[in-house]
This record gives C-alpha cells, sequence and structure tokens, in this order.
C-alpha cells in the first residue's frame, strides 16, 4: 500500500516536469508548486520539501545560491525505481521514462 504523501509527491515531480523543468528546479519553485497542489502552511511546505530531497530523495542539493535559494537536481531514476516498485496503476500523466530520454537529449545539447 502506497500513502497518500507518496502519491502526491509523485504528483508534484510530474507537475515540476510539466513545467518545463527537466533537469533542474529551485527550491522556491518547489514551495510553490507544494502550495498550490497541497497546502499553503508553513509546516506542510517543509514535510513535502522534507519528503522529497531526504525521505525519497526525488530531489537532490546541486548548489545554493548566497540568497537562500536552493537548486535541485530532478532524479529521474530514483522516481522510476519507486514508481516501479511501490505503484502498481499507471499514471495518467507523461511517463516519466519518456522525461529521461528528453533529459538525455537535453543534456547531450548541453555539453555539445
Amino acid at each position: 500500500m502506497v500513502s497518500k504523501a507518496f502519491k502526491k509527491c509523485v504528483e508534484l515531480v510530474e507537475a515540476m516536469i510539466s513545467r518545463g523543468y527537466m533537469l533542474q528546479t529551485t527550491s522556491t519553485e518547489v514551495e510553490r508548486l507544494v502550495k498550490m497542489h497541497i497546502g499553503a502552511d508553513k509546516r506542510t511546505v517543509q514535510k513535502y520539501t522534507r519528503i522529497l530531497t531526504d525521505d525519497l530523495a526525488f530531489l537532490k542539493t546541486a548548489a545554493k545560491s548566497p540568497f537562500g535559494t536552493v537548486i535541485y537536481t530532478i532524479d529521474v531514476e530514483a522516481i522510476e525505481q519507486f514508481i516501479n516498485e511501490h505503484l502498481k496503476e499507471k499514471l495518467n500523466q507523461t511517463r516519466l521514462s519518456d522525461i529521461k530520454l528528453k533529459q538525455d537529449s537535453i543534456e547531450k545539447e548541453v555539453n555539445a
């Protein structure tokens, strides 16, 4: 059985990807998405940010600005692994493996 919090975290990552954040996102954007999709309470925002970064490791810290903004990389492989292990039903939105292919092509373009 998968918790509602886990499903909401997967939906949050899908919302990030649908907004065009394929490789990285900022802590400000993560907070905004949590407020829009789950709840605006400060404790809720902190809870879901912690779940995404520490517990599930869907987001990994890439850099920190001197102004307090954190830049996260989206770990699509970790997300896919958790989904395959814990979710039996298919998600209605874009499959994350399709996003991984797009992410790989973007990385190749950036490196070139």
